[in-house]
């Protein structure tokens, strides 16, 4: 893959991109990732499966205020600001594992350090204000914490100077150098809910921001009390969820051809995954019967669904391939993993993906294959979602409201 650089949003965008190939939930054998992905972002902007905790909004900008307070040269500020996030790690190492830590056992030997996680998210939820690269940012940031604004040939200013950081409180005097936790103050909690509230109004964290304790026990984002919602964001969780049911089943039938080529060709003892794989089908199947009639309703109104992706830059053949296998799924989910025409569709979806890196097509291909399986049923982020609201009903002290919001 190579790019040209031409400017900040650019660099962002081919960043975050390959950023993402390394996420867990990025196993994308069918192609389907680019329409997981843009119902991710109309339902939580700004977030990754490698974020942890809404806290870091708050940290980052800290260390990056620090940096600019102490007049740090461009040519030292990677390595003063990997120092500082390092003395980040070791002042939550005390929360132990299991918390969202980054970093907890690498420390500064990590290779991403919170700061490249999470640059892109504080422009999306307003805590940034400035579209620079984090490049960019450390050649041009100014130690009094403003940039100075542009000017013309004969020195004056054609635009007025833009603070990099939205107002936020201000850090503790132990910053950096005692235990800190991840628990928000209230403050800092309203700065990060105002900025999705301005930023992106009719999305989870901004829509259920103050009755977070709703998404505690909650799986899949659908799942939450929808009554009253914003028209766009029932909207989208509908369309969510239809995509998300109907697309587990050609994941799981995928795995159940890799793991069928792999007992035939390369005579591995595949038939435990091949049975666990099966019984997920079944049930899978089953969940299809139960909606059956939602569900077929919007395979019939497929052209609303494509209407709405409208602009995130679907492939035309991404379109075709969901439309046959959607219909396959609703006309026959009990009988959809043993379809002939069902296998031979996701093989020619994975060879014209991959080519000769196709497991079912190509042995040399298999051969690699660790056995990892294509994921479960797609969730949109749901997990760090919850997670965000999870942090911010600890700051009300329990689930807050009990009602769903209105609007």
């Amino acid at each position: 893959m190579g790019w040209l650089d031409f400017d900040a949003a650019a660099s962002e965008r081919v960043s975050t991109l390959l950023q993402s190939l390394e996420e867990p939930s990025t196993l994308d054998a069918l192609g389907l990732g680019s329409i997981r992905d843009a119902f991710s972002d109309m339902l939580t902007p700004g977030t990754s499966t490698v974020q942890t905790r809404l806290r870091y909004f708050i940290f980052l900008p800290w260390i990056f205020k620090r940096l600019e307070d102490q007049h740090v040269p461009a040519a030292d500020f990677a390595r003063r600001l990997r120092d500082a996030e390092a003395q980040l790690i070791d002042c939550l190492r005390h929360l132990g594992p299991g918390q969202g830590v980054i970093g907890r056992v690498a420390g500064r030997d990590l290779r991403r350090m919170p700061s490249d996680i999470y640059w892109g998210s504080m422009e999306a939820w307003g805590i940034r204000r400035r579209s620079l690269s984090l490049a960019e940012y450390a050649q041009r940031a100014a130690a009094i914490g403003r940039l100075r604004p542009e000017r013309d040939d004969d020195g004056s200013a054609t635009k007025a100077g833009v603070s990099m950081w939205t107002v936020i409180p201000a850090a503790p005097e132990n910053f950096l150098s005692d235990k800190i936790t991840f628990d928000l103050e209230p403050e800092e909690a309203q700065v990060l809910t105002d900025g999705m509230r301005r930023r992106h109004p009719e999305t989870l964290v901004a829509v259920f921001s103050d009755m977070p304790g709703l998404a505690l026990d909650v799986d899949f984002p659908w799942e939450l009390p929808l009554d009253g919602l914003p028209g766009r964001l029932a909207e989208v969780l509908n369309h969510a969820r239809c995509f998300s049911e109907l697309t587990l089943g050609p994941r799981l039938v995928y795995n159940v051809l890799a793991a069928r080529a792999a007992s035939k060709e390369l005579g591995w003892d595949t038939e435990n995954l091949e049975q666990d794989q099966l019984r997920r089908l079944n049930n899978w199947s089953q969940l299809v019967d139960n909606r059956h009639d939602k569900l077929l309703a919007w395979v019939d109104n497929a052209r609303e669904f494509w209407q709405f992706l409208a602009g995130y830059r679907i492939a035309s053949s991404t379109l075709r391939y969901w439309d046959q296998m959607a219909r396959s799924a609703v006309n026959d989910p009990t009988g959809f993993a043993e379809n002939g025409e069902v296998h031979r569709l996701i093989r020619a979806r994975e060879l014209r993906l991959k080519s000769n890196r196709a497991r079912l097509s190509h042995r040399a291909a298999l051969e690699d294959w660790t056995q990892a399986l294509v994921g479960g049923q797609l969730d949109y982020r749901w997990s760090i979602t919850r997670s965000y609201l999870q942090d911010l009903a600890a700051v009300r002290g329990g689930s807050g409201c009990c009602s769903p919001p209105t609007g």
